[in-house]
């Protein structure tokens, strides 16, 4: 029952998004081409790109898949999207500790991982044809988790986690060049938010993601 539920559901999203993205679209001219969509309309991309954080951490690969919504307003410059990415920059290193008798040192490695929410207002330049620049603010919401284990050698220590979640800020600026039914985008997401788990101390996610993707437009 719930598969054929699951089913009829995903087809009848199927046939929503494609009566809107047909609705979406201009009367046809003489020639069978379409004028410019003009109204509310639907976007959907995913991207990925890699994050250098300010925090400490080093530079690791990131992804994310983002859905909003396009208003009508100043032929589609306004958007709001909901941006979902991950990333798990890490960070290694040694500590002095009198009490340990190989040496009186041991060494670590963190893994930070980043599951981050971001509710994204966007102004999008729709004036210049096929090339679109894009700018936007809004809150990020980090789900984090520390992982800390000994590094590879003696002495050795068990393997802690820590979890959290902060609230911070992101501003994407970035570009699209339209292609097809949407278009390849290039961004540029400065971020910042807190981090004071036991293994990083007051610290912070403030980084730059340099990210490349391809967003639908319907």
């Amino acid at each position: 029952m719930m598969r054929r539920l699951l089913f009829a559901s995903l087809g009848f999203a199927g046939l929503l998004f494609t009566s809107v993205a047909a609705a979406e679209q201009g009367p046809a001219d003489a020639e069978g081409k379409r004028s410019p969509r003009e109204g509310f309309g639907l976007l959907a991309g995913a991207k990925v790109g890699g994050l250098i954080p300010f925090g400490g951490l080093g530079p690791n690969i990131t992804g994310g898949i983002e859905l909003g919504v396009v208003f009508p307003w100043l032929h589609r410059s306004f958007a709001f999207a909901i941006d979902l990415d991950y990333a798990a920059p890490k960070a290694s290193g040694s500590e002095t500790d009198p009490r340990i008798m190989t040496g009186g040192k041991y060494t670590w490695h963190l893994t930070e991982q980043q599951l981050n929410l971001m509710p994204v207002v966007m102004y999008r330049l729709t004036s210049l044809g096929r090339v679109t620049p894009f700018v936007g603010i809004g809150p990020r919401f980090y789900f984090l988790k520390s992982t800390v284990r000994s590094d590879e050698g003696q002495p050795t220590f068990m393997e802690t986690t820590e979890q959290s979640s902060k609230v911070g800020f992101g501003v994407p600026l970035g570009i699209e060049f339209q292609l097809g039914p949407g278009g390849l985008l290039a961004e540029l997401l400065l971020q910042y938010g807190g981090l004071d788990h036991t293994a990083t101390g007051s610290s912070n996610t403030g980084g730059m993601t340099l990210a490349v993707g391809y967003r639908f437009l319907l």
